[in-house]
């Protein structure tokens, strides 16, 4: 292995992006817990998307654009 691959991170080097690297250790964490915290947890898994327009450098109000349940995204 070179001096470059070893000092990378490890998501780097499997080739996935650090957003999908950062979801599949919270969906490990989040499967270790035990009650009550998995119930908390639980809703942390929903992913969604907000976008916001800008007009005359100012931001609007932010719109959920899109919710994806947590059992889509496994």
């Amino acid at each position: 292995m070179s001096a470059a691959a070893n000092s990378a991170s490890y998501w780097r080097i499997a080739g996935m992006s650090y957003l999908k690297y950062s979801s599949m250790c919270a969906e490990v964490v989040r499967g270790c817990l035990k009650e009550p915290f998995l119930t908390k947890a639980k809703p942390r898994e929903a992913v969604y998307f907000k976008s916001v327009k800008w007009t005359d450098g100012k931001p609007g109000k932010p719109v959920v654009t899109e919710v994806i349940p947590p059992e889509v995204t496994k």
